[in-house]
């Protein structure tokens, strides 16, 4: 008798299998990265209400991060700084007498272009208002997760490894993934990230003691060839407590 379907067909359970199979493939990869923090929040970059530069204030001028995030070292969170704390160096008298001597013209008898730039005319009507400056969030943590910024950069753990580079931007965005796998890469070797903030370990020829916030030296620092494996591992041993991985050190 002739067989209803032909040879062939025996194939199609096998196809069908190799066909699910590639879509679960798919499926699991494009969830493994398209679901992910260093998809969705890596490169975010939100229009502020007013163009604050890090390049200008941080780089240019040499502001320590800590005079705008005042007690970072001190505190879990780096605070947000209220308009006062632009205003101690952005207080203009009037159109003519101004901070640091560059709201006049040369002249000295006509508003200067930075008297009448746009951004510093917003952070004079927020001030004049008594209003705080609604900045848009880029950095956030889930509610559930317990970091204490003081805790890392005692510990010699720089803005850089976090923030990146923040006082090369024009506008602030984010650089790192700032997921659990990432926190983790760190935790479980410290020694790539670790800068000498207490001086203990000068005798090796590093220049110590090196702040969190001096982010040029903590960058060529952390470049430096066999920097991790000797001062840095080093430094991770001399820390009173390992940086925990337990599932408590981290979440509340």
């Amino acid at each position: 008798m002739k067989p209803l379907f032909p040879k062939r067909m025996n194939l199609l359970p096998h196809l069908a299998l190799a066909m699910l199979l590639g879509l679960a493939f798919l499926l699991i990869s494009g969830t493994w990265y398209y679901a992910t923090p260093a998809f969705w929040e890596v490169g975010y970059e939100p229009d502020q209400p007013i163009n604050y530069s890090h390049q200008i204030h941080a780089n240019k001028l040499g502001m320590d991060c800590r005079y705008c995030h005042t007690y970072v070292d001190q505190s879990p969170n780096a605070n947000i700084p209220s308009v006062s704390t632009c205003m101690n160096c952005h207080t203009v008298v009037d159109d003519k007498n101004g901070y640091l001597k560059l709201a006049q013209s040369t002249d000295g008898t006509t508003p200067s272009v930075h008297w009448r730039n746009p951004d510093l005319q917003k952070l004079r009507e927020f001030w004049a208002a008594g209003e705080s400056i609604p900045w848009k969030r880029i950095h956030k943590l889930p509610d559930y997760v317990n970091f204490t910024h003081a805790a890392h950069l005692n510990a010699g753990v720089s803005c850089l490894s976090c923030h990146g580079r923040i006082d090369h931007m024009p506008k602030v965005h984010q650089v790192k993934s700032l997921s659990m796998a990432f926190c983790l890469d760190c935790h479980r070797a410290p020694d790539k990230n670790l800068v000498d903030v207490h001086g203990v370990v000068a005798d090796d020829g590093v220049e110590a003691p090196i702040w969190p916030t001096d982010l040029t030296t903590v960058e060529a620092t952390l470049a430096q060839p066999g920097y991790a494996e000797s001062v840095g591992a080093r430094l991770a041993q001399q820390l009173r407590y390992a940086p925990p991985e337990h599932c408590s050190a981290c979440h509340y």
